[in-house]
């Protein structure tokens, strides 16, 4: 298809070369002389005139008006103006520029090759033009269903775009939410914290702002926002609580749709620590050839509802991870696996990503 595109116009050329110049290959032997040759070349010089024009005029304008209008009348006049107009040069090449077979003088001697009337001229004229129309509408109706599907394909792309960016706006709110609670908590405080944690979330916002609106972010700047939030979260943590993040592999070679992590953390954090209790959370990035698996871990008790907003909206934190299931499914389909489990009061994310599929879709933008 590409290959057509690319090189349509010598196509074009070729295809018109073989059609005007093929008759003259076919021609026999009688017909090979002086007055023949300029008869039978000037009949088909001019009428392949006229048929390419009815042939490009056919591809770009009736046909796509009959596919539009579904109106056969019209498009029926005008192709039998198009063939008489076809014939009737046609057979004034043959009276202008008659062939030698052909003699006015009804006494001078006939020659015993060729036809001695313009019908069988005027025929394989018209199996010519009907041809050539046959070749513009097949192609003219290819075309048509290429843009519609091609408008088509552009509508599914743009109403997963407008959904994408809505679910990401959905994002930032939400996760300035949870962050400014953080602050709060450490203004009530009153701990030394408070100016860095201020300042960590100017960073978080920066990246939001400015990156997160991409399409598509790089691998590291995505961990590095996820390292700055997962500090400004432990600022509020006491001796009882630890959290871990480990990363591995080769995280600089890839770009992924930003903030699919952080809703995944927000959750640990909700749901990992109560009060003074001893918690801890466990997260894991590791690139490993091209899947890249995420993995967060922490203590849920069967009373926590901590699978819950995972599996439904609720009224606060149920929005974040809800919203990156549906990104997931319009941005990764068939491309991710999300695997939610709450066994032994331990409860595990791991999400997986075929980033081979990013890096194709990257080249395709």
């Amino acid at each position: 298809m590409k290959f057509i595109e690319r090189y349509q116009v010598w196509l074009h050329i070729i295809g018109w070369a073989v059609f005007i110049g093929l008759p003259f290959l076919t021609l026999p032997d009688f017909v090979w002389n002086r007055q023949d040759l300029i008869s039978i070349g000037m009949a088909q010089l001019l009428t392949s005139a006229f048929i390419i024009t009815f042939f490009y005029i056919n591809l770009r304008t009736l046909t796509p008006r009959l596919l539009r209008d579904q109106d056969t009348k019209p498009f029926l006049v005008v192709l039998m103006g198009m063939l008489l107009t076809v014939v009737l040069v046609k057979l004034a090449c043959y009276y202008l520029f008659p062939p030698s077979f052909v003699t006015k003088d009804p006494n001078a001697e006939v020659r015993a090759h060729g036809p001695k009337t313009p019908w069988p001229f005027m025929l394989s004229t018209s199996i010519s033009f009907s041809f050539a129309i046959l070749v513009s509408s097949l192609m003219a109706v290819f075309r048509y269903h290429a843009k519609a599907r091609e408008e088509q394909q552009q509508t599914v792309l743009e109403k997963v775009s407008a959904e994408l960016a809505m679910l990401k706006l959905q994002v930032s709110p939400h996760f300035l939410f949870n962050t400014l609670n953080n602050i709060r908590w450490l203004a009530r405080q009153k701990s030394d914290q408070t100016e860095v944690a201020v300042v960590a979330l100017a960073q978080l916002l920066r990246y939001m702002i400015y990156q997160a609106r991409q399409d598509r972010v790089p691998l590291r700047q995505e961990v590095q926002h996820l390292q700055h939030y997962i500090d400004l979260q432990k600022m509020r943590l006491t001796d009882n609580h630890s959290v871990t993040f480990n990363c591995e592999g080769n995280v600089d070679a890839y770009s992924i749709e930003p903030l699919l992590f952080i809703p995944f953390v927000e959750n640990a954090f909700k749901h990992g620590f109560h009060g003074q209790k001893a918690g801890y959370i466990q997260i894991d990035l590791r690139v490993t050839g091209n899947k890249l698996i995420f993995c967060t871990e922490n203590p849920a008790d069967a009373s926590t509802a901590a699978v819950e907003p995972l599996t439904q909206p609720g009224e606060d934190s149920g929005i974040g991870i809800v919203n990156i299931k549906q990104r997931l499914a319009l941005h990764y389909p068939g491309h991710h696996t999300l695997q939610l489990t709450h066994e032994q009061n331990v409860f595990r994310v791991v999400l997986t990503l075929d980033l081979h599929h990013e890096k194709v879709a990257l080249h395709r933008y």
